[in-house]
């Protein structure tokens, strides 16, 4: 039986209730570290893999957009959430613009809205980790295309060569269609 891998959420709040809070709510879905502050938050990213990074804007230190865009920078893969209580214009356009966010999200937040958040945050780190992959295996398929053609210009095929390439463009069209299922 193969096991499933939940999703990794990094949850940072100054707030120790929050943090105890959103453990509780999100643990049946994902694997949830939790950070008290942007550093300790950065040395969780720099020794575990996580998908999804939610931070709260205003804590002492580092503000969430200052943690969003260290994490941009040094984890651009990683989903970024900010959530708070202070929601004004020029602090969510900031974020934005600063950490690279995927979602910003106001304090109160209903539980299963906040939930739905999360997965979809994951869903869309997976898709674009697939089309990740998808882009590396094009690059191998057109270094082995041209490779291939070079060869029929001087009219040396390598037999071998052709039928791995084969099984390349069947590999790849199945990965594709997979993709464009998960897109749509």
């Amino acid at each position: 039986m193969e096991s499933i891998t939940k999703p990794a959420v990094l949850i940072v709040d100054d707030e120790p209730d929050v943090l105890f809070s959103l453990t509780g709510l999100l643990r049946k879905d994902f694997q949830v570290h939790t950070a008290q502050s942007g550093k300790e938050a950065l040395d969780i990213l720099n020794e575990h893999p996580i998908q999804v990074v939610m931070t709260d804007q205003r804590m002492p230190t580092m503000t969430g957009v200052e943690l969003m865009s260290q994490v941009r920078d040094i984890h651009p893969s990683a989903i970024r959430i900010i959530f708070t209580g202070y929601a004004d214009i020029r602090s969510v356009v900031e974020a934005i613009n600063t950490g690279g966010l995927y979602r910003y999200i106001t304090k109160p937040w209903d539980p299963e809205d906040l939930l739905e958040a999360l997965r979809e945050a994951a869903e869309h780190y997976e898709t674009i980790a697939a089309q990740h992959r998808v882009h590396a295996e094009l690059e191998g398929y057109l270094i082995d295309s041209l490779t291939l053609l070079e060869q029929i210009e001087n009219d040396r095929v390598d037999p071998e060569l052709a039928s791995q390439l084969k099984q390349q463009c069947v590999s790849l069209q199945s990965n594709l269609q997979r993709i464009t299922d998960q897109v749509s």
